[in-house]
């Protein structure tokens, strides 16, 4: 049941009908069933592993709150961090385990048998897993109480707006969400319905629309020359921020007409002028969540900078491990902590801010940010290590691009001239997101115009978005 589908309308208007038809004490129970109901409808069988870490987390997050000593509470910890963890690496990482291993045996003469597994990964068990997680090590260090009640637990981990590509969120904003109740606002629905369309139109008009030219050139790289490899690690850089920016902003906008409120997890991350700051700005939520739980047990950078070196290249080797099991995930990792590593070293040896102009510094980070950006996601997008680097090698030597060629690609002269039209909404929109925000609310709190602008963004989707059965880029994680 995709966001972007007329099954989730109908689901969702449904819902918020039975939602708040409803005596108060009914509502968490409806939104149990309707998260579940949602999860789901992709599979039955996702929900048993779904309802497995929502038992063992609240369980051992009670042992953790009624242990007198240090010892048992660190057990319980490490029981749920064990289940969760095991479960994840086994559906996950199991089967490419398994095919390194014979690969790396073959290398030294050995035959061994492949016995991929085969196994089917649930979708957003990345996502839950981690906040279920997050939420095990803030009871063990104390951040947050146990949670008593098992049903205001199970709806923090099931939360169907979030439920399959975040935001990744934590307990102590959530949980108390979920304890009060929620009524229908105008205020809610309006804003929450901007959200929803502004993340449509991403994801229909936008990254739907460039989809085809990146799938074809990606799955046939040694087709087509470096021109086209460039526009399609451009274009990717756009699908994949429109797509999961899309969907982040839809999940926001459904869970605020419920009257809930998730965090923000993207900020305009391509205007930044840092990798330092891109990261401050992309996947906010995985970001943090990096940070709190993996980037300071290790030390953060209070120590030496080398120890801050080496603990920014594990969390970003693990950050890629995260997304996929896949050597090009790895690569995508290992290359932005790398990036981050100099980008440090850069700003302690050569002290640019000592003789070059802010606005000189800003244009220069900027390109240094968007290049390391664009290579990382010539891996990322890449099938494998040999077509990222087949990929990057055709750069040095860009060649024309032909217009019959991008047609039969998907982009003829009526999708080009309206995907100018949508990239230029998109930015004049997330410029006045990150540099002009005031002015944007301002607008916004004029009735008839945010009304003109609601209806006349409708009719755009309607008109010119892709419709279909599209999956979101990150379900796949």
């Amino acid at each position: 049941m995709l966001f972007n589908s007329f099954e989730f309308l109908a689901f969702f208007v449904t819902f918020l009908v039975v939602f708040f038809a409803l005596p108060a004490r009914a509502q968490p129970l409806v939104l149990l069933v309707a998260s579940y109901v949602f999860y789901m409808s992709w599979r039955p069988s996702f929900g048993l592993l779904l309802g497995l870490t929502t038992v063992v987390d609240y369980t051992t997050a009670l042992m953790m709150a009624r242990s007198r000593t240090e010892a048992g509470r660190k057990a319980a910890m490490i029981i749920a961090l064990t289940i969760n963890l095991g479960v994840l690496g086994t559906v996950k990482y199991l089967d490419f385990l398994i095919a390194n291993v014979v690969g790396a045996a073959g290398l030294f003469g050995y035959v061994i048998p492949d016995y991929a597994l085969g196994l089917i990964l649930p979708l957003g068990i990345s996502f839950y897993t981690f906040q279920s997680v997050g939420y095990t090590l803030d009871v063990y260090n104390r951040k947050v109480e146990a949670e008593r009640d098992f049903l205001t637990y199970a709806q923090y981990v099931s939360f169907f707006p979030q439920l399959i590509a975040g935001p990744i969120e934590r307990a102590g904003h959530m949980l108390p969400q979920f304890r009060i109740t929620h009524r229908l606002a105008y205020q809610n629905v309006t804003s929450g319905l901007f959200l929803v369309g502004y993340g449509l139109f991403k994801k229909m008009c936008i990254a739907d629309v460039v989809a085809p030219v990146v799938n074809g050139i990606y799955a046939n790289p040694a087709q087509y020359s470096g021109g086209y490899q460039l526009l399609a690690a451009v274009l990717f850089a756009i699908q994949i921020y429109c797509d999961f920016s899309g969907y982040s902003d839809i999940a926001r906008g459904t869970a605020r007409i419920m009257g809930f409120d998730l965090m923000i997890n993207f900020r305009q991350p391509y205007f930044a002028t840092s990798l330092n700051e891109f990261w401050r700005c992309w996947h906010i939520s995985l970001s943090t969540w990096f940070r709190d739980y993996l980037f300071i047990p290790l030390g953060g950078s209070r120590g030496s900078e080398r120890t801050t070196a080496r603990n920014l290249m594990i969390v970003f080797a693990v950050s890629g491990i995260w997304h996929g099991a896949a050597w090009t995930f790895v690569a995508w990792g290992v290359l932005h902590g790398f990036g981050l590593v100099l980008e440090r070293i850069f700003a302690l040896v050569v002290r640019p801010e000592a003789w070059l102009r802010r606005r000189s510094r800003r244009l220069l980070g900027w390109v240094w940010m968007i290049s390391v950006v664009l290579v990382g996601w010539v891996f990322f997008r890449s099938t494998s290590m040999a077509n990222a680097f087949l990929t990057l090698r055709s750069l040095v030597d860009l060649g024309p691009i032909s217009y019959f060629t991008l047609k039969m690609l998907g982009l003829a002269s009526v999708e080009l001239a309206m995907l100018a039209v949508s990239l230029v909404i998109l930015l004049i929109i997330d410029f006045h997101l990150a540099f002009r925000p005031q002015r944007l609310q301002a607008l916004g709190e004029v009735r008839w115009l945010s009304t003109g602008v609601g209806v006349a963004l409708a009719y755009y989707i309607v008109l010119f978005g892709i419709f279909g059965h599209a999956e979101f880029i990150y379900f796949q994680f």
